[in-house]
């Protein structure tokens, strides 16, 4: 494929085409933004004014190509619509530039009927080629007779245009404007000649109006510059009184306190103008406020005048239209003009020029310039030079502004500040004797949490004294009666064990005695926790839950010993009956979920449903079940699996076997026989593989005062199994 080929197909495929169209809008965007300029400062450039509806235009016709490309993505054939109306459009665009250009050209009406025909023209082919794409997807406009046609007429009209500019004399467009139209027809040309295959579109022809834009707008460019030189020339000799105007700007600024500060600029203004008078006002609501009026005859300064709006609506409008205005003395008939212009000192009504003030899109008010009805020559066209004298009397009135609005801020500041500062000393002041205060506390405090350590100290040491007590006595057997499981008859003591019920005596009421107490303590911790009496700081809360974890642990340990006495000395009741041992499963295993998860350990179960009911007190159960599988998470490793299995053997009828197997590590076989006899850490070390020796204590109690048996497997290094064997109910 060649360059030419190549360099084609980079305008018609993918995102080119879109940003062709951009490309195109820009430039025609660029093209009126520049003729507009002109036209701003030269009203009467016929060129400049038709250059803008001829840009204006053909940007009407790329939102139209636009449009027209949305519909058909969205609900028609792709190139079903676009490319007759491409070729339309632009044929339309270069008329309408072409007529802009030629100063000899006559009124709109020859390119408006130009356009008229092409765009029948269209209207005409438009439905045949619709019908014949969507019948033939695979047909492409390109080298159609159709866009034969258009490139044939796009040919014609450049030609014809830029042979024209190039007879006429010298003009900005003389050779930029026709060396754009032979562009174009040049793009023409080759698409006649060598046309793109497998394509609706026209690169050749968007090549020429690629390469006949930019040097248009190096046309409009010499046009705006020629005109802004022109016009600097012609207000060269005004130069000194837009100096003193800008002098006298500057004098408003800095002055503090003048009543007239605009005085020495309005009068340069008039001065520079012709005018006869002239006054600057601010818009408040709808009324305008005379600020400052200078005038022959009038007073240096004023602000007794307000123009209400409503009765001036054509100094309103503009005011609003934020766009300058030139009001004739038939605009201005009426009560209210005639009030106008005699409050300025003159009876009768002349021209008003009307400058709206704005500075970053807000509208300040408006400078309103007045001049004599007999100077009627050249005030309809503007001078040049009020634009941008309005521009910089805006700005001086904003900075004027701004300064009143910083001074009112800084003095309401200089207030808050002295509030703020008033009320920082009355808050340190406060804060002092609050601090004093908490201080006052804490050290309170702190006496009760040492006495409260003290108190603690010497249960502890107490609690020592029953451990030795509780050691001494656990090696003394557990007995229990099979033929009578609901109670644990007393053992008969022989005369030698007279000192030993002795001392179980008084174990017995000394842990009796030791209950109420912690109870107490226990309950003025929360009381104290709850924060009822006052509120704590964080080391007071810490020193409270310390106490109340170990007033909670002695609790324990009593109620443990309570009931380990009871077993042994016959009074702990069990009332058996038939008892399913799932609900007690699942009660339990609720009640250990926060230790399991804890240590992240699993729950492996063995369990059938249909398990008959064994004869049990649901307590004994309950605390049989919680005691195993409490020891088995206390010892098993994190994150392995405990095993709990419940089943029955056709080989020993009348029984249900339970098991719960551990992780961990096994028990010597020397500490085996110990197992189920109560150590605590306070005194002896704990047997390696277990983790609650009172609660296997109690549960083999109860176990066996149930009518049951109790023991335990261990395999070295791996874990241990402790295996309950309970009788069945049976009716």
């Amino acid at each position: 494929m060649s360059f030419t080929q190549t360099l084609a197909r980079l305008l018609t495929e993918g995102p080119a085409s879109l940003f062709y169209h951009l490309i195109l809008g820009l430039a025609l965007e660029g093209l009126g933004l520049m003729a507009l300029e002109t036209a701003r400062r030269a009203p009467g450039n016929r060129l400049a004014r038709r250059l803008v509806l001829a840009a204006g235009l053909g940007l009407i016709g790329r939102l139209v190509l636009f449009g027209a490309a949305f519909a058909e993505s969205q609900w028609l054939p792709a190139g079903t619509l676009l490319p007759p109306l491409e070729r339309a459009v632009d044929l339309a665009t270069w008329t309408w530039i072409g007529w802009a250009m030629i100063e000899e050209a006559p009124g709109l009406w020859l390119p408006a009927l130009h356009t008229a025909v092409v765009l029948g023209i269209y209207g005409w082919i438009a439905p045949g080629w619709m019908s014949l794409s969507m019948q033939d997807p695979t047909f492409f406009y390109a080298a159609t007779p159709s866009d034969r046609a258009w490139m044939l007429w796009t040919m014609g009209l450049a030609l014809g245009i830029g042979g024209w500019l190039l007879s006429r004399s010298p003009s900005v467009f003389q050779g930029s404007g026709a060396l754009g139209f032979f562009a174009l027809a040049l793009g023409a040309l080759l698409q006649l000649h060598m046309p793109i295959a497998g394509t609706h579109l026209a690169p050749w022809a968007r090549l020429g109006a690629l390469t006949a834009l930019p040097l248009w707008l190096t046309g409009a460019y010499r046009l705006a510059l020629q005109t802004a030189q022109r016009v600097s020339g012609e207000s060269g000799e005004a130069a000194e009184m837009w100096r003193v105007w800008s002098r006298g700007l500057l004098h408003a600024l800095q002055a503090q306190g003048d009543p007239a500060p605009f005085h020495e600029a309005l009068r340069a203004a008039r001065m520079l103008l012709g005018a006869r008078w002239t006054a600057v006002g601010l818009l408040q609501n709808d009324r305008l406020l005379i600020i400052a009026r200078e005038g022959e005859g009038l007073p240096r300064a004023g602000t007794d005048l307000t123009l209400p709006l409503p009765e001036y609506p054509q100094i309103g409008e503009a005011i609003l239209r934020r766009y300058p205005s030139f009001l004739t003395p038939e605009d201005q008939q009426g009560e209210a003009g005639q009030r106008l212009w005699q409050a300025f000192g003159m009876g009768t009504i002349g021209f008003l020029r009307i400058e709206p003030l704005v500075v970053q899109n807000q509208l300040l008010g408006a400078w309103l310039i007045g001049h004599p009805p007999e100077n009627r020559h050249g005030l309809s066209r503007d001078p040049g030079v009020s634009r941008p004298m309005a521009e910089l009397l805006a700005q001086t009135i904003s900075l004027l502004q701004e300064r009143e609005r910083k001074a009112t801020l800084e003095a309401a500041l200089r207030s808050l500040q002295q509030e703020h500062e008033e009320q920082v000393q009355r808050l340190e002041a406060r804060h002092a004797e609050e601090r004093q205060m908490l201080q006052r506390e804490i050290n309170r405090w702190a006496t009760r949490a040492a006495e409260a350590e003290e108190e603690r100290e010497r249960w502890r040491r107490r609690a020592e004294e029953l451990a030795h007590l509780i050691e001494a006595r656990a090696s003394l057997p557990v007995g229990a009666s099979a033929s009578n499981p609901g109670a644990i008859p007393p053992s008969s003591p022989a005369p030698e064990t007279a000192p030993e019920s002795q001392r179980e005596e008084l174990i017995l009421a000394l842990l009796q005695e030791l209950r109420t107490p912690l109870t107490a303590l226990l309950g003025y911790t929360d009381l104290l926790l709850g924060e009822a009496v006052g509120i704590l700081g964080a080391t007071q809360r810490q020193f409270l839950l310390r106490m109340k974890a170990n007033i909670e642990r002695m609790a324990g340990l009593i109620r443990e010993t309570l009931q380990i006495v009871a077993l042994e000395a016959g009074t702990f009741q069990l009332e058996t009956g038939p008892l399913p041992l799932t609900e007690i499963r699942d009660q339990v295993l609720q009640q250990l979920q926060p230790v399991l998860q804890e240590r992240g350990l699993r729950l492996t179960l063995e369990w059938p449903d249909d398990l008959p009911p064994v004869r049990m007190d649901r307590d004994a159960a309950q605390q049989v079940l919680y005691h195993l599988l409490n020891n088995a998470a206390l010892c098993s490793q994190p994150g392995t699996a405990i095993g709990l299995q419940a089943r029955l053997n056709p080989e020993v009828p009348g029984v249900l076997f339970l098991r719960v197997r551990d992780t961990g590590g096994g028990i010597p076989l020397e500490e085996v026989a110990r197992v189920f006899i109560p150590r605590y850490r306070a005194t002896t070390p704990l047997i390696p593989g277990v983790g609650d020796s009172i609660g296997l204590s109690i549960a083999r109690a109860l176990v066996e005062a149930s009518g049951g048996r109790i023991w335990v497997e261990s395999e070295p290094g791996i874990g241990s199994t402790f295996t309950v064997v309970l009788p069945l109910f049976d009716g």
